[in-house]
């Protein structure tokens, strides 16, 4: 295992590909094994290696796009090591991290749980944050924790950033009304394929696995969308936004189970759709 203590990173499998440095690349992986705010199932601190190591069984090739991602300039950075049993201390990790990571286009965030995705925002800054997931994520706090994965579109909201969360299907009373007052939209499985993004806007794509159905996630909740739903509607939002993060969350899965598989091949459909976008 090799480690870069300036990112508080460590290596222990990478995706295929070969760009030699993060400075040079398109595209930058970190992955945030954190998951100690989780409820309901633990695990999605496995999240990142189980990607990693599924995806050597897909191809690079994209069918839909026609994209090989095959020498494509892409760079795994490792995995940042969390503070066990501390978030506030890898949320502090997670912010200096970010803070060193190389201003490229694209960065890619493997978790962990759906809290890693406050410190990656608020380091990148876009305009608009699109979270796909079952749970609005807006609670004030959750059992005492203010930086909870229930509460993590909240702070973003708090720090001036547009949110918008598509394929909600459970809510609490607090959430729909903090989202009723500020406008947040909440856009059901049935209603995702009418969705119109804003066209132009700055924009980072946080997708809690728990969006789609049947997956090995910490609260999974029925009646979620397809794979080719979601698929879809990242390609569109692609097509009208300019990306430049994406984070895919709260995988519990170990890496022979079909969860895997299915984030992996996620993953690389979005650079599929980021490189099509760019030409």
């Amino acid at each position: 295992m090799s480690e870069d203590f300036s990112l508080y990173t460590y290596v222990k499998s990478a995706l295929p590909f070969s760009a030699p440095g993060a400075e040079n690349a398109d595209a930058v992986v970190l992955g945030i094994p954190f998951d100690g705010t989780q409820t309901g199932k633990t695990g999605s601190r496995l999240g990142p290696t189980s990607i990693r190591i599924a995806s050597f069984d897909l191809e690079l090739y994209d069918l839909e796009t026609r994209v090989d991602l095959a020498g494509r300039p892409i760079y795994d950075a490792g995995d940042i090591d969390c503070v066990p049993g501390s978030p506030e201390r890898t949320m502090e990790r997670i912010a200096d991290t970010a803070a060193r990571l190389p201003c490229v286009p694209l960065w890619v965030i493997l978790g962990g749980e759906h809290s890693i995705t406050a410190p990656i925002v608020a380091a990148r800054a876009p305009d608009l944050v699109v979270s796909f997931d079952a749970h609005p994520d807006l609670r004030n706090g959750y059992m005492g924790v203010k930086e909870s994965h229930a509460g993590v579109m909240r702070r973003i909201h708090e720090h001036g950033i547009e949110v918008e969360v598509l394929g909600v299907r459970e809510c609490s009373l607090e959430e729909h009304d903090y989202a009723a007052e500020h406008g947040i939209p909440l856009v059901a499985p049935d209603e995702i394929s009418s969705y119109l993004p804003p066209k132009g806007k700055r924009t980072y794509l946080s997708i809690d696995l728990d969006v789609l159905e049947n997956m090995n996630v910490g609260n999974p909740v029925p009646g979620g969308l397809t794979f080719r739903e979601l698929c879809a509607t990242i390609r569109t939002i692609m097509s009208e936004t300019d990306v430049i993060g994406v984070d895919i969350v709260e995988l519990c899965a170990d890496t022979t189970e079909s969860s895997s598989y299915t984030a992996a091949k996620l993953l690389y459909k979005i650079l599929a759709y980021w490189y099509e976008k760019r030409g």
